[in-house]
């Protein structure tokens, strides 16, 4: 939770640039690599995630996007591919709910951006920033819930 915190800034600069020019800089994944291997070298007492954990989740994030910017290009880019691995590389399993969240947001971004026709102006939608989004929104749901005792 607290590494989600951490990289959020690199995630927002991350949303910026891919929603205003729908390309995410090759800086932002490697700075959160650094981040990933800080957390690992300097504060694993603080981090509950495991190395083996988050090198799991980075292969798997690495391989699914691959295996769809091949199969559909256009779908999902290359920098939607680094980022969604290196931001599992520095969080773990919480990636996975981010991306879930992310798809909602997702899935709502092209709904709402749809022309009048029912056809979607762009099938595809920015991911990095639907990512920030969606690990905002998981920050405030850990926060609530939490406080909430559930």
């Amino acid at each position: 939770m607290l590494s989600v915190i951490i990289i959020l800034p690199v995630l927002l600069w991350a949303a910026y640039t891919d929603f205003r020019y729908r390309t995410i800089s090759n800086k932002a994944s490697v700075i959160l690599v650094i981040v990933g291997i800080t957390e690992i070298a300097f504060f694993r007492p603080f981090f509950p995630v495991s190395t083996i954990e988050r090198l799991i989740v980075c292969f798997v994030f690495l391989i699914v996007f691959l295996m769809l910017y091949k199969i559909k290009p256009g779908v999902s880019g290359g920098g939607d591919l680094k980022l969604f691995a290196s931001t599992g590389f520095c969080t773990g399993l919480h990636t996975f709910y981010i991306l879930f969240l992310a798809s909602i947001i997702g899935i709502i971004y092209a709904l709402i951006t749809r022309k009048k026709g029912g056809r979607f102006l762009s099938m595809a939608a920015p991911m990095g920033s639907c990512m920030a989004a969606g690990a905002i929104v998981f920050v405030v749901l850990h926060f609530f819930l939490y406080a909430k005792g559930v």
